[in-house]
């Protein structure tokens, strides 16, 4: 099987390669044989050939300089989108999937349009906050950290319903998106890593797409227990009537 890291070396802010390096560990533990394909600037791309699309959070002018060249094979990626194929985007990536994205001097940037929502940069406000979330895919609370300057309009399937941290729009407690097997988020961690029942749940995922795959439950003791000191500990911060 073969996963796509798209853009490793420009869209990476905060470790997010890590969500490639244990999901490909999860993944050969379930028997798969795995192979990741790292594509960036320059290089032509193909989304037919994986099954599983990945892309990370980079800086604002990262982002854009990102945006241009995957404009280029936008249907690629839609027709991916619609085949099931499982992609995570996290950070500031999810944003390119939208129809545009506006930049902190007032400039819009053509996005990629494969889903009906819109991004706006803020000049004087960044958001940085830790996070934690319910998602309906797994039963466990999600956590995470936001570092963003942004704002998402219409987005109509969010992936969290947060308790704390900071949503689509700041009067929402709605982030990140769900669509087929996308999720977008800008949680970051990086958020397999930090959350094993969502890593759970994209590994399932992948390896659906292999004829005859079971998927075996496997214990990780050291994920398990630094989700569970994490999670105890932001959860300690929320009202008590939100524990």
């Amino acid at each position: 099987m073969k996963l796509l890291f798209l853009y490793y070396d420009i869209m990476n802010l905060y470790g997010e390669a890590g969500n490639m390096r244990v999901l490909e560990r999860h993944l050969r533990d379930q028997g798969l044989d795995i192979t990741v394909v790292g594509k960036t600037l320059g290089d032509a791309l193909d989304f037919s050939q994986y099954d599983f699309i990945y892309a990370g959070s980079g800086t604002e002018r990262s982002q854009k300089v990102v945006l241009h060249h995957l404009l280029e094979f936008r249907d690629s990626l839609a027709q991916a989108i619609q085949r099931g194929v499982p992609v995570l985007f996290t950070g500031n990536s999810f944003e390119m999937l939208g129809s545009s994205i506006t930049d902190a001097k007032g400039t819009q940037h053509q996005a990629l349009g494969i889903l009906p929502f819109t991004t706006t940069e803020q000049s004087r406000t960044r958001f940085v906050t830790d996070a934690i979330a319910s998602c309906e895919l797994v039963e466990a609370p999600v956590v995470g950290f936001v570092n963003k300057c942004s704002s998402c309009e219409g987005i109509e399937t969010p992936l969290f319903r947060l308790s704390m941290g900071c949503g689509n729009t700041s009067h929402t407690q709605e982030e990140g998106l769900h669509y087929r097997n996308v999720l977008g988020t800008h949680l970051i961690g990086p958020l397999l890593v930090k959350n094993p029942a969502l890593m759970e749940w994209m590994v399932q995922r992948i390896g659906e797409r292999k004829e005859g795959f079971t998927y075996t439950p496997k214990h990780y003791e050291y994920e398990e227990k630094a989700y569970l000191a994490t999670y105890t500990a932001l959860r300690e911060r929320l009202p008590d009537n939100q524990k």
